[in-house]
């Protein structure tokens, strides 16, 4: 199999922002009267988009107020802490020396995500960042997974998609993409061991060097 583009998860693939996000998280949390969760807490209930990690963390009836609160926050904070995980600019540059594809399809609300992958310095080599809101779908809906191969203009069995979470692993498997994740996020390699993952690596360094350099074939 030739592989012609990789699609990427944000949060706990190619970054880690889980400071900022859980600063963000705690405040609207405690603004709204309720008891703060701990960093771990929030940690594992991320993967969703934000109104589906607020469901978790105080009750779904509370989730939509709590979004309206938590955006203008997490955008003072989004860059306090934030940092590229080992291996993604590594990871990105092989992929364009190769001329393959990438781009970011994520759960995280999609400004945010294109704002923070200006930040480090992911676009380019990133073609575009597709995420919550830009459509009237979110991972792992079939449409929203279309809609990012149409834009990239290959089919699923020439992408693969990288993540860290069974989230991940169902987006690609619904379109019939061949799905690796990384342990870097909010799961342990033995908790992605039930998916449908078709590989499991510690880091982007491992999967790179192990997985991808195999599959992929320069144009």
């Amino acid at each position: 199999m030739t592989i012609r583009a990789i699609l990427f998860d944000l949060d706990g693939t190619l970054i880690d922002q889980f400071q900022p996000i859980y600063k963000s998280f705690s405040q609207v949390i405690s603004q709204m009267g309720f008891p703060v969760p701990s960093f771990d807490t929030v940690k594992k209930s991320v993967g969703g988009a934000s109104e589906k990690t607020m469901s978790k963390l105080i009750g779904e009836e509370h989730a939509k107020e709590a979004v309206q609160l938590l955006r203008p926050i997490f955008e003072k904070e989004m860059f306090n802490g934030v940092f590229e995980l080992p291996g993604a600019s590594e990871l990105l540059s092989f992929c364009q020396q190769k001329k393959i594809k990438t781009a970011v399809l994520t759960n995280k609300h999609g400004p945010h995500a294109r704002a923070v992958c200006e930040y480090l310095n992911f676009i380019p080599p990133l073609e575009f960042v597709i995420g919550a809101d830009d459509t009237e779908w979110k991972k792992p809906d079939i449409e929203l997974s279309q809609i990012t191969l149409n834009k990239i203009g290959l089919g699923p069995e020439e992408t693969i998609y990288i993540g860290d979470s069974p989230y991940d692993a169902q987006t690609a498997k619904n379109i019939g993409m061949r799905c690796c994740l990384v342990s870097t996020g909010t799961h342990t390699v033995d908790e992605l061991k039930n998916t449908s993952a078709y590989s499991i690596d510690p880091d982007l360094f491992t999967l790179m060097n192990n997985r991808i350099h195999p599959l992929v074939t320069s144009k």
